[in-house]
């Protein structure tokens, strides 16, 4: 009984493995890691104080002052330098004397790395200026608000100075009007019976120039 039921799986694993077998090999094809699957770093055989002369080079011509901006510098810094590595990884797939791929799997891969790492690079620089262009717009609004501001507070003090300007004058006409009554009473004889006769017939009061004040009753 158990002698049977060994030589049953054997005979199952040999037709797995026959059926297997039979299957074609794929060609095994060298990859690199996607673009965006691990974390920047430089490789042995590149120039690390080319990088950094490279990002600060791009550091020094967007002048980037916010976190986000340096964010994005340096995420322009890694495309541009992965799409270059990915550009010369294709180059070593080309005869170099009559320029014929000489290994197209490896070739269409490092040319899709290649324009997916100049996308981005692109990428980052539009949303770098789209950003400065936003906070730019922000800034002119808020200038604007402000000289807004400015002119609608110099028009309330205009306003009220010619307010001033205009009671001033108001005064001073009243006056002179005062004291060219009274030399009239002294100079002209009559002029006071006249006067009052003249303010009757228009209703007024004898001290009609001065201000009317409100007794409130107890």
């Amino acid at each position: 009984m158990r002698s049977r039921t060994i030589r049953r799986a054997a005979e199952r694993a040999a037709s797995k493995l026959a059926s297997t077998a039979s299957l074609p090999v794929q060609p095994e094809i060298p990859v690199v890691a996607p673009p965006s699957s691990t974390r920047f770093k430089l490789l042995t055989s590149e120039d690390p104080i080319g990088f950094e002369a490279f990002k600060q080079s791009l550091l020094d011509e967007h002048q980037a002052t916010t976190p986000t901006e340096v964010i994005l510098v340096n995420a322009m810094v890694e495309s541009s330098w992965l799409a270059r590595r990915a550009q010369r990884l294709h180059d070593t797939c080309l005869n170099p004397d009559t320029g014929e791929i000489t290994d197209t799997a490896k070739a269409s891969l490092y040319m899709r790395y290649c324009t997916t790492h100049t996308r981005a690079f692109h990428k980052s620089l539009n949303d770098l200026l789209k950003l400065r262009s936003e906070r730019r717009k922000a800034n002119i609004g808020f200038e604007a608000q402000k000289h807004q501001t400015e002119r609608h507070e110099m028009a309330k003090i205009t306003h009220q100075i010619e307010l001033f300007a205009k009671d001033m004058k108001a005064q001073r006409d009243l006056t002179d009007l005062v004291i060219a009554h009274a030399q009239a009473a002294r100079d002209i004889p009559g002029f006071e019976a006249k006067y009052m006769a003249e303010l009757e017939k228009r209703g007024l009061d004898k001290e009609w120039w001065q201000p009317q004040t409100t007794t409130q009753a107890a």
